[in-house]
């Protein structure tokens, strides 16, 4: 559960940060003079933006996950390989 969670969180920083390096986000507003008597500014979102940053992040944790249980599995093998050798060498 605990590599779900930091595989996620990782990827939201490490993601939202490379979104915004790589993709330049730029927000966009209109601007409306004297519409019915007041000046509006209606703001919108890029949601091509948004799209790929969320991409970005779930791709980002899925490597993250991946590599960790990778690593986690190697470790794994090299404690029962050392764990074997030993009882081998104490019988």
């Amino acid at each position: 559960m605990k590599k779900i969670f930091f595989s996620i969180l990782g990827g939201l920083l490490l993601g939202l940060v490379t979104s915004f390096i790589l993709f330049n986000y730029q927000s966009s507003s209109i601007s409306y003079v004297n519409r019915a008597g007041v000046d509006q500014v209606a703001g919108e979102m890029d949601f091509d933006f948004v799209f790929n940053a969320s991409l970005m992040v779930i791709g980002i944790s899925i490597l993250i996950f991946t590599i960790w249980s990778f690593v986690d599995r190697k470790t794994d093998e090299k404690f029962l390989k050392d764990y074997e050798s030993s009882r081998k060498e104490n019988s």
